[in-house]
């Protein structure tokens, strides 16, 4: 058979063209590397993760990727040619916050240059308060805390002051400045923050009492030595409206049943002890004095004690942690008892 030229020339030319259409050239048009399987791979690296740190990853809110470790990552699923991709960050680790940085865009190659970067947090803070109460209206004080931090407060109820403390820092709260015509004391105010703000802090106001001075003996007369009697003296020295020093001693009768005038023979001084006033409540009647009680000795020991005064009477009453005389009206009928066994002091 007989084939023209001109016929050769045409199938050469039309067998080149599909050959060419086949490997997918014939266009001028560059649109990057074709997707590899069924898409496009997507990832990148992470930094500043602690250790044992766990973070979780999307991509457009779904495909969770859990992620443990410090450098790459690569999600699970690819992402189709052309799509968009949005990566954040599900969960954080705990005690760090991870920011994504070149997270979103559109799909035309393979992506690993999402960049995620975790960072520590800053320590949990809390806050220091309580609650204020007997506050005479129209008056303020001003509260501290660890010395500074001043607080001015005008009324009773909540407090708050409002420089926040870290975790497992110490906390003492004091008072600056007391109200006018008032005594303010402080209940639960020290101790070491937690992992919850603070609001145990009482701060109990009432009209201003002065601790007891002077001279003070026991009602109760005994017999010391022939022919002559006494009572327990205490004499006390106030050195602040919260503290008062104390010299014991005796009161010395020449008559029987402590008749007549009696002469003061304190012992040494300081030999008492010291009474360190932390709060004060009353009745109609009474005022009570909660405190410390410390006696030197080589080892000074501290007590709690309360004092009471009911008239005429100074009762100094021993109590206990918790206090078993924890208001002033269970301190008036234990004062009534002491009083009725002659164990109060009356001013000499």
């Amino acid at each position: 058979m007989h084939i023209s030229t001109q016929r050769v020339a045409l199938f050469a030319s039309t067998a080149m063209a599909l050959a060419l259409t086949g490997c997918g050239g014939g266009s001028d048009e560059d649109n990057g590397p074709p997707p590899v399987g069924d898409g496009y791979t997507l990832g990148g690296s992470i930094s500043g993760l602690a250790t044992n740190g766990r973070l979780v990853l999307q991509n457009n809110g779904t495909a969770d990727l859990a992620v443990n470790a410090n450098g790459g990552f690569t999600f699970g699923r690819r992402i189709a040619a052309g799509s968009t991709y949005a990566v954040t960050v599900s969960s954080q680790p705990a005690g760090q916050t991870c920011t994504v940085a070149q997270g979103s865009g559109t799909a035309n190659s393979n992506v690993g240059n999402i960049a995620v970067q975790c960072g520590n947090l800053p320590p949990a803070r809390f806050t220091v308060g309580g609650n204020v109460s007997g506050l005479a209206a129209g008056t303020s004080l001003t509260l501290q805390n660890n010395g500074g931090d001043d607080l001015a407060v005008g009324s009773n109820g909540g407090f708050t002051f409002p420089a926040a403390l870290a975790g497992g820092a110490a906390y003492a709260v004091t008072i600056r400045t007391q109200p006018s015509g008032q005594g303010c004391t402080v209940r639960n105010g020290s101790g070491t923050v937690g992992s919850a703000n603070v609001g145990a802090v009482e701060v109990a106001c009432a009209t201003s009492v002065a601790l007891p001075d002077g001279d003070w003996q026991q009602d109760l007369c005994s017999q010391v030595r022939p022919n002559q009697w006494g009572r327990n003296l205490w004499r006390i020295t106030r050195e602040s409206e919260t503290r008062v020093n104390v010299t014991l001693g005796l009161v010395m009768y020449s008559g029987a049943n402590c008749t007549g005038t009696g002469s003061a023979a304190p012992g040494p001084a300081g030999g008492g002890g010291s009474f360190v006033l932390a709060r004060t409540g009353s009745t109609a009647t009474a005022t009570a004095f909660w405190g410390t009680w410390t006696v030197p000795a080589a080892v000074p020991v501290v007590t709690p004690a309360v004092w009471a005064r009911k008239g005429a009477s100074l009762c100094i009453l021993a109590d206990s942690t918790p206090s078993v005389l924890p208001d002033a009206a269970i301190v008036e009928r234990t004062a009534d008892l002491s009083i009725a066994g002659k164990g109060c002091y009356t001013r000499l």
